[in-house]
């Protein structure tokens, strides 16, 4: 792990354990637990789960710089854990297939919920070729292509899809995930067994 990668590791596990991190993962974890019990979630039912009126659920979590995905109607259905099929980042949590928003998400929740062996699926942000994996508890195997890469972004600034998750990809080989890096020097570019290992630093504080 090179020392750039180092310090974006270091510098999320600082983020998320600072005391809005600590408040920002716990309220996203109630959320997260919603999705997968109850699907779709109306303000009214994630206002219950968190102990937060309605009407200030979606303005709270923009204060801490992360605005969650709603459907047409207003309905919550991502908070990193997304319901929305079209994203690229796929994985397999408690028997059903569900999407992440970035490559941290599907190495980071499986590990989380405690999967023996999530099924992960995503493509080359690059190329758009498929780029295919299993997480475990003890890291990831099976990994098509075996060159594949993925890119590491800073988590501050603005909302976290814009300044992190947007930027954290699969790509299929190093030199792919090299021009990236080269394109946005905010970058970095590792393994994906060192992102699961970043992956498995940040699960530990769930």
């Amino acid at each position: 792990m090179d020392l750039r990668v180092r310090e974006l590791s270091d510098h999320l596990v600082a983020k998320w354990t600072s005391p809005t991190g600590t408040e920002l993962m716990a309220a996203g974890a109630a959320l997260v637990g919603g999705l997968l019990d109850q699907g779709a979630l109306s303000p009214a039912r994630a206002g219950a789960l968190l102990g937060w009126p309605e009407d200030e659920v979606l303005a709270r979590f923009h204060e801490m710089r992360f605005d969650l995905e709603t459907d047409p109607v207003g309905h919550i259905i991502g908070a990193g854990v997304s319901l929305d099929g079209s994203r690229p980042h796929s994985m397999e949590l408690q028997g059903r297939t569900l999407h992440g928003w970035c490559a941290m998400d599907v190495l980071m929740f499986p590990v989380v919920f405690k999967e023996t062996a999530s099924r992960v699926g995503s493509r080359c942000a690059a190329s758009g070729a498929p780029v295919t994996l299993t997480v475990t508890p003890d890291g990831v195997r099976d990994l098509s292509p075996a060159t594949a890469v993925v890119t590491l972004a800073p988590a501050t600034g603005a909302d976290i899809r814009q300044v992190f998750c947007d930027r954290v990809n699969f790509y299929a080989t190093p030199e792919l995930g090299r021009r990236a890096v080269d394109e946005d020097h905010d970058l970095a570019y590792c393994t994906v067994a060192e992102a699961w290992a970043i992956g498995k630093r940040l699960a530990d504080l769930f």
